[in-house]
């Protein structure tokens, strides 16, 4: 019970650049009582940051993501990076670029976000999975870094899933994004993403996935498209190994780089039916 009550406390606390699209997340819940911590790290080659102008090689070490399932039909989630560490190639003049640092490599923690998940159907009753999802992103990143944009962001999605030949979600929804250059202003765009999960053996699977964000756009907010190819390894039932190559293009943003991460679930709290 102190170790349930402890991490229901660090929850909202536990700690990405400018910005990457959103993770495709699926229309499936943790078993109740149960929860999961990830950890892992990318790099990305020219990795570009619009508002502050600069361009270098981003490491993201320390991305986390844990979340926690209270019942059959809520999930709570937080996700972030700890930090990010940019060697700069290239600098260019920016709308930010009179108050960001002179320091080379530059770097700062990432922007966290907190998300509730809420299960409207199961997929083994219903044929179809389906999810609704709220989430705001935390201006943790500051733009003095070069790396944030000092703005608060608010999004809404419908997250579906089918088994057909392999797995695949879908997710879809609304983003209201601050506007880091015009006061009292904010954009609303689409956000989407797209994932296909296919088995191949009895503890690998292969995924292919797409993510982006379409609609209003300025310096600060530009939009945003990516894909993954990758493959993931069950170390044992709870833990996993993931490796994902990762390639953005957008017309603001063309990095490519490499995501591995570690995920493992465990039962943190017993739930009398």
């Amino acid at each position: 019970m102190k170790k349930t009550l402890l991490l229901l406390c660090i929850l909202p606390f536990i700690l990405v650049s400018q910005q990457h699209p959103l993770a495709v997340e699926s229309a499936s819940l943790l078993e109740p009582g149960h929860a999961q911590i990830e950890l892992g790290a990318a790099h990305f080659l020219r990795q570009p940051f619009p508002l502050s102008g600069l361009e270098g090689n981003l490491w993201k070490l320390g991305n986390v993501r844990f979340c926690i399932s209270l019942s059959g039909y809520v999930e709570l989630q937080t996700e972030g990076t700890l930090l990010n560490v940019l060697d700069i190639t290239h600098r260019q003049p920016a709308f930010n670029s009179g108050i960001t640092t002179l320091n080379n490599p530059t770097a700062d923690i990432g922007d966290f976000s907190i998300w509730t998940k809420f299960s409207i159907l199961n997929e083994y009753t219903s044929e179809l999975g389906l999810c609704v999802r709220f989430g705001i992103q935390l201006p943790n990143a500051s733009n003095e870094s070069g790396l944030g944009i000092d703005e608060m962001n608010f999004f809404s999605s419908l997250l579906f899933q089918k088994h057909f030949l392999g797995l695949w979600i879908i997710n879809a929804g609304l983003g209201i994004l601050g506007d880091p250059i015009l006061v009292s202003s904010q954009h609303d765009v689409f956000v989407y993403g797209i994932e296909y999960i296919l088995p191949i053996g009895e503890t690998t699977n292969l995924y292919l996935q797409s993510a982006g964000r379409r609609g209003h756009h300025g310096t600060g907010i530009p939009h945003l498209s990516n894909a993954k190819l990758g493959i993931e390894k069950y170390i044992t039932d709870d833990l996993s190994v993931k490796l994902f190559g990762v390639t953005n293009f957008s017309s603001t943003d063309n990095a490519k780089g490499l995501e591995l991460s570690a995920a493992y679930t465990f039962q943190i709290m017993e739930i009398k039916k």
